[in-house]
């Protein structure tokens, strides 16, 4: 009787082992579709370009993806220097910006709000590294990144009041100067 009553139990003991081992299979099978999934869905948002969130932020990025864009009646902003530390701590960038619009009132807006234009520029610099900016790939999202930064400086009331409504009144950012240290 005693040796019956340890088959059961050491039986008994297999069973549970069993069942565990198989829960946990199912639990790494379970995490490494769910894995694979996440991964494929963030290729193709890269592969296709983030969805934009506004109708703001999609006139915005189809603006900045043209490169050759001919203004008729250019108005530039005044050369703006910039000089600072990157994120990786052991090298600098000095950079040297020019605004294109054509909206002469835009310039205004602008250069009344020179402050607030440098701390946009200045917070966005300082997040980049020396690996961002050493390719003319790094350079491109240098000046979309500055070019949707600069054109959210506007607000939606000047915007509405402005004689075209143009929700990207900065057409081109430019760099007159790039020294990476």
């Amino acid at each position: 009787m005693a040796d019956e009553e340890a088959e059961e139990s050491g039986g008994g003991g297999i069973k549970k082992l069993i069942i565990i081992a198989a829960a946990l299979i199912l639990l790494i099978v379970i995490g490494v579709i769910l894995y694979f999934v996440f991964k494929t869905d963030s290729k193709d948002e890269k592969a296709m370009g983030s969805e934009p969130k506004s109708k703001m932020e999609a006139e915005i990025q189809a603006k900045s993806q043209k490169e050759n864009i001919r203004l008729t009646n250019p108005h530039y902003s005044p050369k703006k220097n910039y000089t600072v530390n990157l994120k990786d701590g052991k090298h600098f960038l000095q950079i040297e910006l020019v605004a294109a619009m054509e909206d002469e009132k835009a310039l205004e807006y602008l250069v009344k709000r020179e402050p607030e234009v440098d701390d946009t520029i200045i917070s966005f610099l300082q997040e980049l590294t020396t690996e961002d900016l050493r390719h003319s790939s790094g350079m491109d999202l240098l000046k979309r990144e500055l070019f949707k930064k600069l054109n959210g400086i506007f607000s939606q009331e000047f915007i509405e009041d402005s004689d075209s409504g143009d929700r990207t009144p900065i057409k081109k950012v430019l760099i007159t100067k790039f020294i990476l240290n």
